[in-house]
Parts: C-alpha cells; structure tokens; sequence
C-alpha cells in the first residue's frame, strides 16, 4: 500500500507528525448547499435567532433518556418568553429582552407529546443540515460532534455545542474547544437545565465563539487545494507513478530488534547492572573493613 487516503482535516485536528503519503480529504463529502425549501425559509424566518439540535442517525433522539429531552424542552421554553436583566433595577438600567430564538431539532417522532406542542420547537423527521448550516440565519448548532457535522459546521462557520455520545465525538468535541469555536458539554450534564441553558447563553451572547467559527471558515476556504482536487491529483499520480518506492519510510524496513531498541535497552540495562553490582561490591567490602577494625579494637 503506497497511498492512505483519510477522511480527516488537519486545520480541525491536533496537530502532529505524519507521512507524505498519508492524504487527508477532510470535507470531501460536504457538498454545495442547496436552496432551501419554502418550508424551511419560513422556519428560519420565525424569530431573530435559529439554532439546530441534531445528535445524529445512529443514535435517534427518541430513545433519550426523558431526563434529557425534559432539560431540552424546558430550555427551549424558557427562550420563549426570556427576559434577561442586565443589572439591578436601583441602578436605573432598563432589563433587556433576551431575543426569541426558534429551536430545530431533528426528532425522529415528531408527532411525540411528550416532546410536542411547544410554540417556538420544530421538529422534523430529517433535516437538510448542510444547507441549513449554510444558511446566515443559523445562529448556533448543537451537535454529537461527528466527523460530518464537524467538517459541515467548519465549511459554514458555525458555532457548537457539542454532546459527544460515543467513539471520536469526545475527541472531537475537545478539538472545538481547542480552536475556540464551541463548548463541550458532557452527555450527562444535559440531565441539567442550567448546564443546558448556560451552554446556550454563552455561544449566544460571547462573540469569541462566532469570531472564531468565522475564522474557521475563511482557513477552510483557504486550503491550497479542496479535498476533491486533492483525491483527483493523489490518483492521477499513483496512476503515473504507481508504487513509489521514494514515499516509504526507512522505518518499515528496520528488524524487530531495532525497531522497539532492544539493543539499545539491552546495552543500558547492562550498564546499569554492572554500575549496581560495582556499588554493592564496595558496600560489602567497606563492611568488612568496618566490622575488621570494630573487631580488633574490642579485642
């Protein structure tokens, strides 16, 4: 195998050594975005502020705990009707309104009355996350953190909040905390409303999070080369060249001795036992020489 080809980019990574014949193709299946349907044009034109709560296919938001979907809906309904206070009233500052947001949630039983009914939540079946992402009228995205939504959220400068369920999504989640662009809430802290509600208040109101989100955005743009002109490029040259000899690393060729440095631990451990030795040699013979002259003067 001459050429690995890894769904991964590095700009969204830690950064770290590899091979040149390791090729990263991070976001080659986050498509253009699309228009949006008049469904969801009239969705994203309800309130001042939309956020999408999607956690993925493999584990449907149905079969949440109902701890976890009662943190999310009283969440979203507490943002119903918010009013934040921006400082005590005797200092004479008006309260603020906190802005209505509507909440996206891809539920796969929207028709669900434990979770329906709530006047600013709309839930759907499916939802066409990529273009919705690309729409400026998303103004936050709660995602599991899996590589799909993270490479999408990344194209489209979107700020998280990210609840990793399973697999990379933790790694993942901490590599947005890393680059400042969201929060990592633990699975288990949506048990809590204020955690829930906390996380939500700080992507919204601290602009780091969105400037970062936005910086994000313009280094994806900026690749020297997109992911499929990259893949395109990687195969015209293996095409050409085939196996190429000048791309593998020396180590592949190194023994077993060699490649864990059993020599070299068998040369330290050497040193070390006869450096033991030599002092417990000493040792034994400065007690003679003590118990010796201790004997003679007793005598």
């Amino acid at each position: 195998m001459n050429w690995i080809l890894v769904n991964s980019e590095p700009f969204l990574d830690f950064p770290k050594p590899t091979l040149h014949n390791i090729v990263t193709l991070g976001g080659i299946g986050v498509g253009e975005a699309r228009p949006l349907s008049q469904e969801w044009e009239d969705v994203l034109s309800l309130r001042q502020k939309t956020i999408l709560i999607s956690l993925g296919s493999v584990i449907p938001s149905v079969l949440m705990p109902e701890g976890m979907k009662k943190t999310i809906i009283e969440v979203v309904k507490s943002n119903e009707r918010h009013v934040l206070l921006a400082a005590p009233f005797w200092l004479g500052i008006s309260p603020t309104t906190y802005p209505n947001i509507t909440f996206i949630w891809k539920y796969e039983k929207p028709d669900d009355p434990y979770v329906s009914g709530v006047q600013n939540l709309v839930l759907s079946k499916w939802t066409p996350q990529n273009d919705l992402l690309a729409d400026d009228r998303i103004t936050a995205f709660v995602t599991h953190g899996g590589s799909g939504s993270m490479m999408e959220s990344a194209v489209h400068g979107k700020p998280l909040i990210v609840i990793p369920l399973f697999g990379d999504q933790t790694r993942n989640a901490k590599t947005v905390v890393k680059y400042g662009f969201g929060i990592h809430l633990e699975k288990s802290k949506l048990l809590r409303r204020d955690a829930f509600r906390d996380a939500i208040e700080n992507v919204l109101e601290d602009n780091k999070y969105r400037s970062a989100a936005k910086r994000m955005q313009r280094m994806m743009m900026r690749r020297l080369m997109s992911p499929k002109e990259k893949l395109v490029k990687t195969i015209e040259l293996a095409a050409e060249f085939g196996n190429m000899p000048e791309q593998r690393v020396a180590g592949r060729n190194l023994g077993y001795i060699v490649y864990y440095n059993i020599d070299i631990i068998l040369i330290l451990a050497c040193i070390i036992i006869s450096v033991t030795a030599m002092i417990l040699y000493l040792l034994l013979r400065l007690s003679r020489f003590l118990f010796l002259s201790t004997k003679v003067k007793m005598q």
